[in-house]
């Protein structure tokens, strides 16, 4: 079904967007999600990829997210109540562009990750631009529209999202799962080309 911008993004039956698709092949055949124990912490849950992840019987889910409705934990993300190293894996998809101190979120979830463990992040880019584009002083709802793209986001991330991301202590894999499927088989999975997934690792030693 059509999204509001765009034709053909909404899978009718579970009502996943592209970015739920390939996030699931992405989990699916990089991950190995489901193949074996597995503790996760899930930030902001999206009901299209919760009806999968429900059916692993060896996947523990933790659920979490800034308001308590519909969550395991009520959280903010800058500042997790979780001990070190709590968790195999991380995922969380576009949440980061409504978080003003990106930087510590991004330290919080490398800190619950355990050495060797996966995070897995998604978020609104453009591609077409080299730097993250963010200034504070853009507040207003239809500003914010027009800069970063929605009205209560904080920033437009680049492709330099990794660099970010790296700053944590992670080690990170850019990747689409378009690329990896034939012509057919992107078409009948309705995914975007330029979906763009950062996959990272917590190092299982530290940095010298």
């Amino acid at each position: 079904m059509p999204d509001w911008n765009r034709p053909d993004a909404i899978c009718p039956g579970c009502g996943a967007h592209e970015r739920h698709r390939a996030l699931w092949l992405h989990l699916r055949d990089r991950a190995a999600v489901g193949e074996g124990p597995l503790r996760m912490l899930h930030f902001a849950p999206e009901h299209a990829l919760d009806r999968r992840l429900e059916l692993l019987p060896e996947l523990e889910r933790v659920t979490c997210d800034l308001d308590r409705g519909g969550v395991d934990v009520a959280a903010d993300i800058t500042a997790l109540p979780f001990r070190d190293a709590s968790f195999d894996a991380v995922l969380c998809s576009h949440v980061l562009e409504h978080v003003e101190d990106d930087r510590t979120a991004m330290a919080e979830l490398a800190r619950v990750l355990r050495p060797g463990g996966w995070l897995v992040v998604l978020v609104p880019i453009d591609h077409d631009r080299r730097h993250t584009y963010e200034d504070p002083s853009v507040t207003e709802p239809a500003e914010r529209e027009r800069a970063f793209w929605q009205h209560d986001h904080v920033r437009l991330y680049a492709p330099d999202i990794a660099v970010r991301l790296r700053a944590a202590g992670l080690d990170v894999s850019t990747e689409r799962p378009a690329q990896r499927l034939s012509a057919g088989d992107r078409a009948r999975c309705g995914l975007m080309e330029s979906e763009t997934i950062f996959h990272c690792t917590r190092p299982a030693a530290a940095r010298r």
